[in-house]
């Protein structure tokens, strides 16, 4: 793994963020499990829809920005590899404590695996267009000249 130290860390959280936020918003067109999922813990489906892209944006979409060259394979693995991270973390620590239950089952026995694959899609997406951000013309020629 080659970690790459021309892209200052502000450019990573802020290109996290844009991914986040593309990301979080392709993913809201799907807004039947958020507000699935919103009504369940007691939110109206609005407040639910704006905590995701809170979350979405600048919570995950920053800490991808920071953990993507540490993640191996192309950007969009490591978009699944970060959504599988971000759905075990909603699945364990916070649906518990909004009343979902452990893994989501109180919504379901089917919810543990529309959580999962809507955060893998997520992370998907977010890898994707992250990839994208970072891959350009000038990123590749400092890449290039980086050892001249």
């Amino acid at each position: 793994m080659i970690m790459r130290n021309d892209v200052a860390i502000t450019d990573r959280i802020g290109n996290g963020i844009v991914a986040g936020f593309i990301a979080t918003f392709v993913m809201s067109a799907l807004h039947e499990p958020v507000a699935l999922v919103t009504a369940a813990v007691g939110l109206h489906a609005p407040l639910g829809l704006l905590f995701h892209f809170f979350v979405g944006t600048l919570l995950w979409g920053g800490a991808f920005g920071i953990a993507h060259d540490w993640l191996s394979g192309p950007s969009w693995a490591r978009g699944v590899l970060f959504g599988s991270a971000t759905a075990l973390v909603v699945m364990l620590g916070v649906a518990p404590l909004t009343g979902s239950g452990f893994l989501c089952l109180k919504l379901g026995v089917l919810a543990p695996i529309v959580v999962a694959l809507f955060h893998l899609s997520y992370g998907a997406i977010l890898g994707l267009v992250y990839g994208k951000l970072v891959d350009t013309d000038e990123a590749r020629y400092a890449a290039d000249h980086a050892g001249s």
